[in-house]
């Protein structure tokens, strides 16, 4: 009986070990690229990375800015989040808003109350108003969710519109579907 006690207890000490210790082999990957690490429970970086680029890219050449005197104005308004996680939406749009200023086609306004008060007063010293912004990007992200035995899929569908005037004047979408093998047990 003592050995068998033994065992057991040495055998769990050894699992603990192996289970336990941590890892010192990190490394730096490229965020976004072909060896981060992918999953079917979230939105990641490379997510956010492909999404943002499609759509900006996508905005830009179809000519909408032209529109505009420019460089134009542009609040981000509202971005919806209907997944399952909560979400930080700065991750799709201030991606946007760098490549957009980086055009000199927009300038994107600031939600800095500090930047805002600094131009409510220049504003003021030369007797002028703040310029309202001509155009505004909402949007929407929503994620659809499937499985049948083997697989789990999840489409990420990522809505964007420019608005001016109270309507959209141009619209986007990207769609990023992952899957992935269900475990042993069905998990």
């Amino acid at each position: 009986m003592n050995a068998k006690i033994t065992y057991l207890l040495l055998s769990a000490a050894c699992a603990s070990a192996m289970c336990g210790c941590a890892s010192d082999n990190a490394y730096y990957v490229d965020s976004g690229g072909p060896r981060t690490v992918v999953s079917t429970d979230k939105i990641n970086i490379a997510d956010w990375n492909n999404a943002s680029a499609s759509l900006v890219n996508e905005m830009l050449s179809s000519g909408v800015l032209e529109r505009f005197k420019q460089p134009v104005k542009m609040r981000v308004s509202r971005i919806v989040n209907r997944t399952s996680q909560p979400v930080d939406t700065d991750l799709l749009t201030k991606q946007i808003c760098i490549v957009l200023n980086n055009s000199g086609k927009v300038v994107a306004e600031s939600s800095d109350k500090a930047t805002s008060e600094l131009a409510e007063y220049e504003a003021f010293k030369a007797n002028k108003q703040v310029a309202a912004p001509q155009i505004t990007m909402t949007g929407k992200i929503i994620e659809d969710r499937e499985s049948n035995s083997d697989v789990r899929e999840v489409t990420y569908v990522f809505m964007l519109d420019i608005n001016s005037a109270g309507v959209a004047v141009w619209s986007g979408q990207k769609q990023i579907t992952k899957q992935a093998q269900k475990g042993l047990f069905g998990f």
